[in-house]
């Protein structure tokens, strides 16, 4: 089986650990902040998938996302993150997110939007989708 080649921006410390410990998705490159992917190339190696750990920042999320596309325009990229309002997740989809995940979803949620974006799926936070669904009458 082929691992699901994964770059992460702006994490926390620790996620890494978590996602290596799967067989199928190998961390090959990690950010300590999201001002390091401004300052500098990583385009040495095109990654499957691109998480972008938001939990602690979202201050330079928009100009994050425009770069990310900039350098790596086939490749989805997911924004983990605790932020569930509406705005965020529109933003996030305007900037070509594949994936939006919320942090109470936890790492099982994390792990299965990595290996849907690297099938070419888009996935939304059940969370986020029930949010949606109750303001147009549906349900997750």
């Amino acid at each position: 089986m082929k691992s699901i080649k994964l770059m992460i921006y702006g994490g926390q410390g620790g996620i890494e650990e978590i996602i290596e410990q799967e067989g199928d998705i190998k961390v090959m490159g990690m950010t300590g902040n999201e001002m390091d992917l401004l300052d500098s190339d990583h385009t040495s190696f095109t990654p499957d998938v691109i998480l972008i750990d938001a939990r602690s920042s979202g201050k330079y999320g928009q100009e994050v996302m425009q770069v990310l596309k900039e350098k790596h325009p086939s490749t989805p990229f997911i924004v983990f993150t605790d932020y569930s309002e509406n705005h965020y997740l529109i933003e996030a989809i305007g900037h070509g997110a594949a994936g939006y995940v919320l942090q109470d979803g936890g790492m099982k949620q994390v792990l299965s939007a990595i290996r849907q974006c690297a099938n070419g799926q888009i996935v939304l936070s059940c969370l986020i989708q029930i949010n949606f669904n109750e303001k147009a009458g549906a349900g997750c």
